[in-house]
């Protein structure tokens, strides 16, 4: 998978602002190219383990689908960050993971971010595998 890099920038910046807790929010952009054009911020509404848990707004997730039907872009996945845990999945993300879409994960460290890595699941629910993310 590619991802412009202001689009991974602007992952990194809003893990970054929401620390400690995890952010979340959509990658859009050209399913037949396999780009990452933009991502879309939503709000977390996990109310009682923000620190280590988001749930996407589905209200949100569907306005922003509707908002692409009629363009050249797609939802190709969704981002989120682990403050001060590793960029790589957790037995709750790899549960609520779908097949065909991509996961950015970024570490926010003491409220600087850190690695950012990618995953995709081989079926609904996982198990979650690396998926090189090219930087253009």
């Amino acid at each position: 998978m590619k991802i412009r890099r202001d689009a991974l920038e602007s992952i990194r910046s809003h893990g970054a602002e929401g620390f400690p807790y995890e952010i979340c929010g959509l990658l859009i952009g050209k399913p037949a190219q396999g780009l990452i054009t933009e991502v879309r911020r939503v709000h977390n509404l996990e109310q009682q383990n923000p620190e280590v848990r988001y749930l996407i707004d589905d209200k949100e997730d569907m306005r922003i689908r509707k908002e692409l039907y009629r363009t050249d872009l797609d939802v190709l996945g969704y981002y989120h960050s682990h403050p001060n845990h590793p960029a790589q999945p957790s037995i709750f993300d790899t549960e609520r993971s779908w097949e065909s879409y991509v996961y950015v994960i970024v570490s926010v460290q003491d409220g600087r971010p850190a690695d950012v890595n990618a995953f995709v699941a081989e079926k609904d629910r996982g198990p979650m595998i690396p998926e090189p993310l090219e930087i253009v």
